[in-house]
């Protein structure tokens, strides 16, 4: 008997594939964490729910939602559910600071929020209106009660153009930017990566990454329409490399999407790898600079059936291009290409005018088409800046991405780096004149530059050098203390390892300040500070 009255449809573009999956396998297993596992039947039947739970407390199609929740199988149902209501999900990373989060929620006008109880209870200016299993709903404003019963779940319209879910990124001015994302935009991302994997139906794919960065969809709605199952870590596992490769020998996972330098552990770790211990047949990477070394080549070498992937994008696009390594190892290069641009979507290498510039010259890479969101959520200005049109098409959207890079005479693009302060530390996108704008917040700092030190991904951390007003009695106790406010209102990969008292910062001939003499020099950190 069919478990379902009726066929199991949905009008969301990135959930075709997973709802082919559930009207095909509803008894596989799709989701699975240390605490439960469910199958596909259940994380419709469970996201359906959360999806009429919505719509029971007012929300509508465009209604911003909070997700306040850690890795697990209830977060990814919640996105689950949250595509199926027509609703935009706000990750709200359960790590960050309060003050951060609550500038998120009234920026993006969320007054409905999904998550567990003790991450709720520091969120604050939100009441809990009902308990649904172990989620819990709670609303900005006054409590109220709702009956216990959940309402059928009748699904909307949702439209390709509709925005999916916006997730915040560091800012130049100090003020978290909203990214926005369209459906279109995701199941174009979702039908890519599911047909350029090496996984398919029953394959295992950790979900690595917080909520609050976009590659948490990129990990989940592939495996799932693919007919393969998420197995969440928490995050000990994440953190230690060798707790994650005791949980990928456990859980026999396949693929993993992590940064660069996660990989770069990993291969600290890896004397015993095997096929036989550690199944992994793909490793993707994305957010900084790709570097062979010989570590990672030796555990590559151990692992001759896995494949690993450089992938290029920004938050605003999300993956635009990708290039697999080849299987022999012996032909790889210290820094391999980013490759080229997914499906539907392009690169443009362009001169500060805009114009493309021939094969070989460098100039700034421009990500056009099905890749590109529809821009900064209330920051039209912001986004005029750097949405622009695929200088080759006007019909077509593009994106500055802000990176340097070339076409190389294989064809392939080269990526070289930043050509602003936006620089990305262990996989985070960061702009530092966030942090130097909420240091010079301080009544008592005149002046702060925040630069990256260290050459290799793994050494490379944030640096903070201070002019104070007045000459502090105690410099190491005032940087200190400069240091752990910062904890408190920025996340901990934004809280430099260490501050400077200086006198003067160096300038350039044109007057600039002279960041590069900053970040080699020779000097230990006055103070320890947050994790970079």
């Amino acid at each position: 008997m069919n478990p379902y009255p009726d066929p199991v449809t949905t009008t969301v573009p990135a959930l075709r594939a997973v709802a082919e999956r559930v009207r095909r396998s509803p008894d596989a297993e799709a989701v699975r964490s240390a605490r439960e596992a469910v199958d596909y039947r259940t994380l419709w039947e469970r996201s359906a729910r959360v999806a009429a739970r919505l719509a029971q407390l007012g929300a509508t199609p465009g209604t911003a939602v909070g997700v306040h929740l850690e890795r697990s199988v209830d977060l990814v149902v919640t996105l689950v559910g949250l595509l199926r209501s027509g609703c935009v999900a706000v990750p709200l990373d359960v790590g960050y600071p309060a003050e951060r989060l609550r500038f998120m929620c009234a920026d993006a006008g969320v007054r409905l929020v999904v998550g567990h109880h003790d991450p709720l209870d520091r969120l604050g200016g939100f009441t809990t209106v009902v308990t649904d299993r172990a989620l819990v709903y709670a609303t900005a404003g006054p409590a109220r009660s709702l009956p216990d019963s959940v309402p059928a779940f009748e699904a909307p319209e949702v439209a390709g153009e509709d925005v999916a879910y916006v997730v915040y990124t560091s800012g130049s001015t100090g003020r978290p930017k909203g990214v926005r994302y369209a459906h279109h935009n995701l199941a174009n991302l979702v039908a890519w990566q599911a047909g350029a994997g090496v996984c398919g139906v029953g394959d295992r794919t950790l979900q690595f990454a917080p909520a609050s960065f976009d590659v948490t969809y990129q990990e989940i709605l592939p495996t799932l329409g693919e007919g393969g199952t998420v197995v969440c870590c928490d995050e000990d596992e994440r953190l230690d490399p060798q707790l994650l490769w005791d949980l990928i020998e456990r859980e026999r996972v396949n693929r993993l999407f992590v940064p660069f330098v996660m990989i770069q552990s990993l291969a600290l770790f890896a004397d015993d790898t095997t096929p036989a211990t550690h199944p992994l047949r793909e490793i993707l990477t994305s957010g900084e600079q790709m570097q062979c070394t010989a570590a990672i080549r030796a555990m590559f070498t151990r692992l001759p059936d896995c494949r690993l992937v450089n992938q290029w994008g920004t938050t605003e696009t999300h993956v635009a291009t990708w290039y697999q390594l080849p299987a022999d190892v012996s032909g790889w290069v210290d820094l391999p290409s980013i490759g080229t641009p997914i499906t539907g979507t392009g690169v443009r290498v362009c001169d500060p005018d805009g114009r493309p510039v021939p094969d070989g010259e460098v100039g700034e890479l421009w990500i056009t088409g099905a890749a590109v969101g529809p821009g900064y959520l209330g920051l039209p200005e912001r986004t005029a800046r750097s949405y622009r049109t695929d200088p080759l098409d006007p019909d077509v959207p593009a994106y500055l991405s802000g990176d340097l890079g070339r076409v190389g005479p294989d064809g392939r693009l080269e990526f070289l780096g930043r050509r602003d302060t936006q620089v990305k530390v262990r996989g985070f996108r960061i702009e530092l004149g966030e942090i130097e704008s909420v240091l010079c917040s301080d009544p008592s700092v005149a002046q702060a530059v925040v630069v990256v030190s260290g050459s290799a991904a793994e050494e490379r951390h944030l640096r903070a050098f201070l002019v104070p007003k007045a000459a502090p009695a105690d410099a190491p106790a005032w940087t200190a203390g400069l240091l752990a406010g910062l904890r408190e209102r920025l996340p901990a990969y934004m809280v430099p390892v260490g501050a400077e008292v200086v006198a003067s910062l160096p300038r350039t001939p044109s007057g600039k300040v002279d960041r590069l003499s900053l970040a080699t020099r020779d000097t230990a950190p006055a103070t320890s500070g947050g994790a970079a």
